[in-house]
């Protein structure tokens, strides 16, 4: 062995001599930067084998998604918004059409269910599994977003495909039969895309930038936030994305998407816009709602006694989170850079700032869920908090270990809350969930003939009528609800129509009547039998408070009230003319 290695020993060391000779110092420029190319490659070398393992840690962390999402998936009875999905579904195709154009929501959604049902049926399960596929799907997409935004290194992007797959605000709308699954999925189709285009500009990634964001709005209009913002973005160096081409493509792409999904959607933007703003019962955006939505992305929900340390934990995390990402923002920014992470940042907040820019100038249309497309860059921006990758220090790197620790915390608080989420004991905001099986069983097992039923509102009454169409007592919505979410001809279509709400006293018998009210989750379990609510003190109404409760004190004034009993998330008070 040594015999093979002296002639290319004695071939450097004659090398070395005379390279000494003529430059010294340029003989040592040269060594150190072939060490350095030898350590490159090193490093290549081992960071290929690591992102080789990381591939296969994120393809697990999948798998664990998928699972999740499976579970529980018939556990619950649908609630308001997943009835009227499968009501629309139901329909032939011209009844389709004619419902949806009542509805906040394009058509894009319920054509795809629709076939759905003809393959699987009916049953809460089965029309559920239609939002599993795109939010697996969206977990996959995280990896590839996550490897492009943040090439130097997979860990940043294992953290967010971690988030992404065991999140229950990911999990519980991935088994929702509504839009928001494929709302996201389309959205984090749409941005790989435009990553690639803004890289290479070739056409096939406009197109399938303007594709993705076509059938995004085709599912739900809240798209054209993430396409305004992808939009954005590159004016910010508008003379470079100019000259290179990019700035003129992507207005071309713009143009032609929009042109294409406006002509599809325009008689729902004709038909709706008015209701839309006239009858949308969100709230406005304000500090407290927009912190929430950090914490919603975490945690989805959690049960009132976790509340308070779920959120501390949440704000803990967007804190720690914002002091790394910001100042790193502000220097790329001076520098004039196109990072990743500015990217990133701009994909989380552009959206966020956009809605809330159209929710205080027109009408509030800030939602949480609507919102689930901007979850990804924020586990993203929290993965790189913790590992900084520009950091040079170990003091920074420290600070990075420091903030994975209340991450951790989260993770494991969140996946305790799954069993309740699965049951629908716990539930997102705004997330009307109640057993209407259960509740017409009681009311069938107590009404006497002539009884009918008035729900306080029309998302009550929807989920008890889909339940029960032919159960005793009759069910009804009460029409002088202020916030109509129900149309006569989706009352048509379910075999009933509206009430007023003394109109149970003007028929020839008048007879007894119950009231359908909404609260908030009891403290106690959802399963404890029917008892007696107490109606004295405070109640914690669920939906339109003001108006609940005003119902009630008319009822009392003018009939005479002979029960309230509390079942599951509703009061149900029984009312008799004087």
């Amino acid at each position: 062995m040594a015999k093979r290695l002296l002639p290319f020993r004695l071939k450097f060391s004659l090398l070395s001599k005379d390279s000494s000779k003529t430059n010294p110092e340029d003989s040592s420029k040269s060594i150190a930067a072939e060490t350095s190319a030898k350590a490159s490659k090193a490093d290549g070398e081992l960071f290929s084998l690591r992102s080789e393992g990381a591939g296969w840690v994120a393809l697990a962390l999948g798998a664990v998604g998928l699972i999740l999402r499976l579970v529980g998936l018939g556990s619950r009875p649908f609630w308001f918004d997943e009835v009227i999905s499968v009501v629309y579904a139901r329909q032939d195709w011209a009844g389709l059409v004619a419902l949806n154009a009542g509805d906040n929501h394009p058509v894009g959604y319920y054509a795809a269910l629709k076939l759905w049902l003809g393959l699987l049926g009916e049953s809460e399960a089965a029309v559920r599994l239609l939002s599993v596929g795109p939010g697996v799907a969206a977990i996959g997409l995280v990896w590839l977003i996550g490897r492009h935004l943040f090439p130097g290194g997979p860990r940043p992007t294992l953290v967010t495909v971690a988030l992404t797959a065991l999140s229950p605000f990911q999990i519980y709308f991935s088994q929702e039969a509504r839009n928001y699954s494929w709302l996201e999925f389309w959205v984090l189709a749409a941005v790989w895309f435009w990553l690639r285009a803004l890289d290479k500009n070739q056409w096939r990634d406009w197109v399938g930038l303007g594709l993705c964001g076509g059938l995004g709005l085709l599912c739900n209009l809240t798209t054209a936030f993430y396409l305004a913002a992808l939009g954005l973005y590159p004016l910010w160096q508008a003379r470079r994305f100019w000259q290179n081409g990019v700035l003129l493509r992507l207005c071309l792409t713009g143009a032609g998407a929009g042109l294409v999904s406006g002509l599809a959607l325009w008689p729902k933007l004709t038909s709706r816009l008015d209701t839309i703003k006239n009858n949308f019962w969100i709230p406005q955006p304000d500090p407290l709602l927009i912190l929430r939505t950090f914490y919603t992305f975490i945690f989805g929900a959690s049960a009132a006694d976790k509340l308070l340390p779920a959120f501390a934990l949440a704000l803990l995390i967007l804190i720690l989170t914002l002091a790394a990402v910001l100042p790193a923002c502000y220097r790329q920014l001076r520098q004039g850079q196109d990072a990743g992470l500015l990217k990133c940042a701009w994909l989380l907040f552009g959206p966020i700032l956009l809605i809330i820019s159209v929710s205080l100038l027109f009408q509030s249309l800030y939602l949480d869920k609507a919102l689930i497309g901007c979850a990804p860059f924020y586990y993203l921006l929290i993965g790189w908090s913790i590992f900084r990758p520009d950091a040079t220090s170990r003091t920074a790197r420290g600070r990075g270990s420091i903030a994975a620790i209340p991450l951790v915390a989260a993770i494991l608080l969140a996946l305790a809350a799954l069993p309740d989420l699965y049951t629908g004991t716990i539930a997102p905001s705004y997330i009307a969930r109640y057993d209407a099986r259960r509740i017409n069983a009681y009311l069938s097992q107590q009404a006497r003939p002539g009884d009918v039923v008035l729900t306080a509102s029309d998302i009550a009454w929807l989920p008890l009528a889909y339940y029960g169409p032919n159960d005793f007592p009759p069910k009804y919505p009460i029409r002088e609800y202020p916030y109509p979410n129900v149309f006569p001809l989706l009352l048509q279509k379910m075999g009933s129509r509206f009430v007023g709400r003394d109109e149970v006293s003007l028929q020839p018998q008048p007879s007894r009547f119950w009231v359908v009210f909404e609260v908030n989750p009891p403290g106690t379990s959802l399963s404890e039998p029917p008892h007696p609510a107490d109606l004295a003190g405070e109640v914690g109404w669920f939906h339109s408070a003001s108006w609940q409760r005003e119902l009630l004190a008319y009822y009392d004034q003018h009939y005479r009230r002979l029960e309230a009993i509390a079942l599951d998330r509703v009061i149900l008070v029984l009312w008799e003319p004087r």
